[in-house]
């Protein structure tokens, strides 16, 4: 597997956007104008707009296609830094770690607060774009689905109640997934070691729980098959968990450092990831096998893939362009030949004429030449 086949970007710890090229190895970075770490990625609808939030609190706009950066996102309210950002039809949706999420599209901006309580936090958001809401969940802040029209909660989730010593399980809330089968069912993954699965049609509590003692969650990402994730641990290691049973089928070992992000391609089983060991790594998720490691220089954060399109040659374009016919015009190709045919010199009887008497005089005067030199022989 090449890693030229997709395009990923790459945010880091000081602020720069990373960028594969069309080389195995080669790698393109944007500086922005200030040093702030990249806490959050989006796409828009299109694929070629990239939306960068920082910890300072800052969101920019950059141009995937001409590499560089277009705009900054203004007037957002909140403060603290971007925990999360998600494209949703037409509008830009900014979390803010206070609480405060923003409904951005350009020319207004819409916000309403979460009401957080005194010890919890917004760690993590994300859309749902078939039912036009969002998720969100943080420290001491269980998962919970807000809509975005009506700005109200239409989803919490309760407690996961208590444990042998009767005392309460936290949850604290490293990431959220909404699933693409079912817009109903939604994952999160937990400090704690909690991924849990959501089915907001049957009951607040969850419908199916993994636990791993050892493990402190990060980040999650869904796979390529139905009711399967992939998780990231701060230990530096990655599973993939069937939350149809609640149990993990792999276990991925090759990291140095805290998986930070975590990308699956939705048809073929190929899994990218970044790690604070400063390294994007491809695996096949079938066989586990290291399919492409890049050192890429700095802390990696946040991750995005998309397939690459290669551009055609211009030389193409324009011979396609000579070679296509306007319909519209009402232009005949045949008609076209036939008046440039007309228009051509006609060569008559004359020219022909003239043409061999020079060819016959020319001849008789190179024959004259030869004889004299046979004479003076």
């Amino acid at each position: 597997m090449e890693l030229t086949r997709f395009n990923c970007y790459i945010g880091t710890a000081r602020g720069f956007l990373l960028s594969t090229t069309d080389k195995p190895t080669g790698i393109r970075h944007v500086k922005p104008d200030f040093i702030s770490e990249v806490t959050a990625l989006t796409f828009d609808t299109e694929r070629k707009k990239i939306f960068i939030g920082y910890k300072n609190g800052c969101v920019h706009i950059f141009d995937s296609i001409q590499n560089t950066y277009i705009q900054e996102v203004t007037n957002l309210f909140g403060k603290g830094s971007t925990v999360g950002l998600s494209y949703l039809k037409t509008s830009l949706i900014v979390g803010k770690s206070d609480g405060i999420i923003n409904i951005w599209n350009g020319n207004s901006n819409n916000h309403f607060d979460l009401n957080l309580g005194e010890n919890e936090t917004l760690n993590s958001i994300s859309c749902n774009d078939n039912r036009n809401c969002i998720g969100t969940g943080g420290e001491h802040n269980d998962f919970k689905i807000w809509d975005i029209e009506m700005q109200k909660c239409i989803f919490k989730a309760k407690s996961l109640g208590h444990d042998s010593l009767n005392l309460p399980i936290p949850t604290s809330v490293r990431g959220i997934m909404f699933s693409s089968e079912d817009p109903h069912l939604s994952y999160c993954c937990t400090k704690e070691g909690h991924v849990l699965l959501y089915d907001d049609r049957a009951q607040r509590r969850p419908v199916v729980k993994f636990l791993e003692t050892k493990a402190s969650y990060t980040t999650i990402a869904s796979s390529y098959r139905e009711r399967q994730c992939l998780v990231g641990t701060t230990r530096g290691y990655m599973q993939l968990l069937d939350m149809k049973v609640g149990k993990c089928m792999k276990t991925f070992t090759t990291f140095a450092g805290s998986v930070t992000d975590i990308v699956c391609d939705p048809i073929e089983p190929y899994v990218f990831s970044t790690s604070l060991d400063r390294h994007l790594r491809v695996h096949h998720l079938e066989t586990k096998e290291l399919l492409q490691k890049t050192y890429m220089k700095v802390n990696l954060t946040t991750l995005l893939v998309t397939p690459a399109v290669k551009e055609e040659k211009k030389e193409q374009d324009e011979r396609d362009n000579i070679n296509s016919v306007n319909i519209e015009d009402g232009v005949d190709l045949d008609d076209e030949y036939e008046t440039i045919f007309q228009n051509m010199e006609v060569v008559g009887e004359e020219k022909k004429k003239k043409k061999n008497k020079r060819y016959l005089e020319e001849c008789s005067k190179k024959a004259v030449k030869r004889h004299k030199v046979k004479n003076k022989h």
